[in-house]
């Protein structure tokens, strides 16, 4: 099955160490939708990435397609949690479109104005860069103001050093 990935699991480590290894496809993108850091998340109060539908066929979002097992792809209903609906949509890889299965908050789960932590903005951008995403879109993820995570413990689980976010 293929999966669009487009906030904290673009990067294949961070997909890799959630559901062992997947078959990356490529950087792919989704029209009609933005990414927004608005999802409520229930464990630490925190914003998570969405993919907003604005009907838009101009606006896109940037993300990965990777091939999942279904084993995989249940393992990740799991971690997405009940906030997010599984969806199918048409993504396109290079110059073809494809179905692909995509994560997107349910509208009881959205909190506008609601900033993510440093070190999950952090995985974004490292997997945009990671898949060499357009520089306009990787400079937008950047202007997200985030705040720091005021557990410390969970900030370095998830490999968050301020020291290391601040350097160029």
């Amino acid at each position: 099955m293929l999966y669009f990935g487009y906030g904290s699991n673009m990067p294949q480590a961070r997909i890799e160490q959630r559901l062992g290894l997947v078959e990356r496809l490529g950087a792919a993108f989704l029209s009609g939708y933005t990414l927004r850091f608005h999802k409520l998340s229930k464990k630490d109060g925190s914003g998570k990435c969405d993919a907003f539908r604005t009907k838009n066929p101009d606006d896109r979002l940037w993300g990965v397609l990777d091939r999942l097992s279904e084993k995989q792809l249940a393992k990740l209903d799991r971690i997405e949690g009940p906030d997010y609906d599984r969806i199918t949509a048409q993504v396109t890889l290079g110059k073809q479109t494809v179905d692909a299965a995509l994560y997107v908050a349910k509208p009881q789960a959205v909190t506008p104005e609601l900033p993510p932590f440093d070190w999950y903005k952090e995985w974004v951008l490292m997997g945009a860069r990671e898949l060499g995403l357009p520089i306009g879109y990787i400079e937008t993820i950047e202007a997200v103001h985030a705040v720091p995570d005021p557990d410390p413990q969970r900030a370095a689980e998830n490999g968050f050093s301020p020291r290391v976010a601040s350097q160029p």
